[in-house]
């Protein structure tokens, strides 16, 4: 048996084992069972113009304990687990070059029961890698400085081109999928899959938000949107201290979300943006929905952006072909396809520790999900490729690293924030100041791509 399996299955036993020995269960003149072991056959199932590789990473999770366990595949697509009896998640992504495209590979099969040796396939979806990436996503908020509660209006969103040529969004869109919340009944699980899952599209809710001109991102480069108040939100109307430990979005490069005319109107959530930014710099909303605000979730938003590249947002939005509904078909649940070509990012976040969390992207779109601890400044932000920072000539002497601001294992006023960290060790936004480019990982899973920072970096 292999030494990491084994190593692997006694660290997955030790829980049980413990409890037994605690409640005085176990005894020495008992026989000791043997530990029964099961092979799980793991086939990846490609679309079929695409042959299986060898030496892709394949994940098994246990859903009860958590632990995982990682094999790479043979030539034939196929990777060889050796387990004890439960209950597992299959995961995978890949990443290749087919002609001048990056072409990524994702696939999930949940819930497999391993009580006997089995064989499971687990089908990929295929989608295309784009220039420009979500490299951060703050909406959960801050407490405020006099402990009463927690400030949200001051979410945002950081546009990277994380290629090597300059970037440019023709139509861009921001949007965000329903549920509003990733814990909230999802009515478009059919049978436990998404019943949209391989129909090309993703619902979009209640409005989108539009930059009036195309945007281009030099590589390398970003643009900040600050989707609702975009002022210094640190301080009062007098200058003196609010929330400290906000976000001052008074910055002539910022991008806003703005447009009162819409009725997204509310004076809380949108007040009249910091004269710094110019009006050029506001996107303007298309709302179908309800509210008075575009209604992001703090705690776990289903965030993405798109290109429309050929329609303008006015007619995205009169299209009536394009129309569908999350559940009954009202107001509040109605919504609209945006087709996954269009899609050029996006970020599944869940409720941190919660039970009930729930996929709403398909595969080709996102096929993992990061947690987000809301209230406490904790952002949302993207991993680095190290292989393809380090890659670069330039940056020789500008990397830094031994990162420490993720939040595994952070203590938050005495509970333990069991978060994620980014593996890659390197600090992006202290190289990026050091005149390093940084080149961030993108494999449209947020499970790989993505981890929960202790702090925004617009506070850095």
């Amino acid at each position: 048996m292999k030494q990491k399996t084994v190593q692997w299955i006694k660290q997955s036993l030790i829980y049980g084992v413990m409890g037994l020995l605690f409640a005085g269960m176990v005894s020495c003149k008992d026989k000791e069972e043997p530990i029964k072991i099961f092979e799980l056959t793991v086939t990846l199932v490609y679309p079929s113009e695409y042959a299986p590789v060898a030496d892709i990473k394949v994940r098994l999770e246990n859903t009860t304990s958590g632990m995982s366990l990682e094999e790479r595949t043979n030539a034939s697509g196929t990777a060889i687990f050796e387990v004890t009896a439960g209950v597992y998640n299959v995961s995978v992504s890949e990443s290749r070059v087919v002609g001048l495209s990056q072409v990524v590979f994702n696939g999930v099969t949940t819930n497999v029961v391993i009580n006997d040796n089995r064989s499971v396939n687990v089908s990929l979806s295929e989608s295309k890698i784009h220039q420009v990436v979500v490299k951060e996503l703050y909406s959960g908020g801050c407490q405020k400085d006099d402990g009463s509660g927690a400030y949200s209006n001051d979410s945002y969103v950081i546009l990277y081109n994380n290629s090597g040529e300059p970037a440019t969004l023709v139509n861009g869109c921001l949007a965000y999928v329903l549920p509003f919340n990733s814990n909230a009944t999802n009515n478009d699980y059919v049978g436990g899959v998404l019943s949209f899952e391989h129909e090309g599209w993703i619902g979009a809710g209640t409005a989108i938000w539009a930059f009036d001109q195309p945007i281009t991102i030099p590589s390398g480069q970003q643009i900040v949107v600050a989707l609702k108040s975009a002022i210094d939100n640190t301080k009062d109307a007098d200058g003196n201290p609010l929330y400290s430990n906000s976000i001052n979005f008074s910055n002539a490069s910022y991008y806003c979300c703005y447009d009162p005319e819409s009725g997204f109107n509310s004076t809380s959530v949108y007040p009249p943006p910091a004269a710094v930014i110019p009006t050029s710099h506001y996107l303007k909303a298309y709302r179908w929905g309800l509210g008075n605000a575009w209604p992001l979730s703090a705690s776990s938003p289903g965030f993405f952006v798109f290109n429309l590249d050929g329609m303008s947002a006015q007619a995205f939005m009169d299209n009536q072909s394009l129309v569908n509904y999350h559940g009954n078909a009202t107001q509040a649940n109605e919504r609209r396809k945006v087709q996954v070509e269009w899609i050029v990012d996006a970020v599944e976040v869940w409720a941190y520790g919660n039970a009930n969390n729930q996929r709403r992207f398909s595969t080709a779109v996102d096929a993992g999900s990061v947690e987000l601890r809301n209230q406490y400044g904790f952002t949302i932000y993207r991993n680095v490729d190290k292989e393809a920072t380090e890659a670069i000539e330039e940056n020789a002497g500008k990397i830094v690293y031994n990162y420490s601001l993720g939040t595994r294992d952070f203590l938050l006023e005495g509970e333990i924030i069991n978060g994620t960290t980014d593996p890659s060790g390197i600090d992006a936004e202290a190289s990026i100041k050091n005149g390093a480019r940084i080149v961030y990982k993108n494999t449209n899973n947020s499970s790989n791509d993505f981890h929960m920072r202790q702090k925004a970096s617009l506070r850095n």
